[in-house]
């Protein structure tokens, strides 16, 4: 009987230290997400100070939320790929001028997921 005490005291604090390295790395890559996201946004910020529009720009990604989302998906889809993104972006502009940033970004997410299937 006091084998087992002694030997749940040790596992006892085994599984709690395991617990606590699990949520310091849980609370870690919460941390790189956060700064990420934070360099993402302030890049964006201070890109909108620098950069002078030329020709007709649309504002709709600065107005609609659904827009990042968008993005996000594109993004997601060609695996973090941001020059790929642009390009078939821009391809859509060329193709079909005139459309919303929204419809082009659902465009070339649909043919991405059709071309995937």
């Amino acid at each position: 009987m006091e084998l087992n005490i002694y030997l749940s005291v040790p596992v006892y604090i085994l599984i709690n230290l395991l617990l606590n390295l699990c949520i310091i790395y849980y609370c870690i890559v919460a941390l790189i997400a956060l700064f990420k996201y934070v360099r993402c946004e302030w890049q964006a910020f201070t890109s909108k100070l620098t950069s002078q529009p030329r020709g007709r720009v649309s504002n709709s990604y600065r107005n609609d939320p659904r827009n990042r989302y968008l993005q996000t998906d594109l993004l997601t889809l060609l695996k973090g790929d941001v020059a790929s993104a642009k390009r078939l972006l821009a391809q859509q502009r060329r193709k079909n001028p005139g459309q919303s940033d929204n419809w082009y970004l659902e465009k070339v997410i649909y043919d991405l997921e059709r071309d995937r299937r």
